[in-house]
């Protein structure tokens, strides 16, 4: 009897550990700081400091850590948010050419915001907007004298889908 006493106990003891450590372990993910803080200054942009402010501005690019990665593209950039799916993707490069379709993925990220970044960013690296539309999928689509950049924006169970198609000009 003493030992079946002594197991429920244990068993008791045992649960509250396991609450007291699941309480302590979410209390630390509120506690990180996260979306306290504003959010970084997107590429880069600078912002006036108040008149009769001694503040300097802001660097003109934004930390290390929020820049835009560039993977197959050298001229078209991705938001960190976004990892390339290798077995969608496919680049032919040719000396300085690179032409091809780089698929990326992000979990939870704002289709808006991939739309906004990239109509932003892309003009930055010498891409004029020639067009595009909104439907299921948000098509963008810039040109540069030697070649075109097709961005495709959808979402997918959660998940949001870039696909980047740069083709050479043809004299046509």
């Amino acid at each position: 009897m003493k030992n079946l006493r002594r197991l429920g106990t244990a068993r008791r003891m045992e649960s509250a550990l396991v609450c007291l450590l699941a309480i302590l372990l979410l209390s630390g993910c509120g506690a990180t700081g996260k979306g306290s803080a504003p959010p970084p200054n997107p590429m880069g942009q600078t912002t006036e400091p108040p008149p009769g402010s001694s503040t300097p501005p802001p660097p003109l690019l934004p930390p290390l850590e929020s820049r835009p990665m560039v993977l197959d593209f050298p001229d078209v950039p991705v938001p960190q948010e976004l990892s390339r799916i290798d077995s969608e993707s496919f680049v032919f490069q040719s000396g300085n050419l690179a032409v091809g379709l780089m698929t990326l993925r992000g979990l939870n990220v704002d289709t808006q915001s991939i739309i906004n970044f990239y109509r932003i960013a892309m003009p930055r690296e010498n891409w004029k907007p020639r067009g595009g539309f909104n439907a299921k999928k948000t098509v963008l689509i810039f040109e540069k004298p030697d070649k075109t950049c097709v961005i495709n924006v959808y979402e997918k169970l959660f998940r949001t889908y870039v696909e980047v198609y740069l083709a050479p000009m043809t004299g046509v």
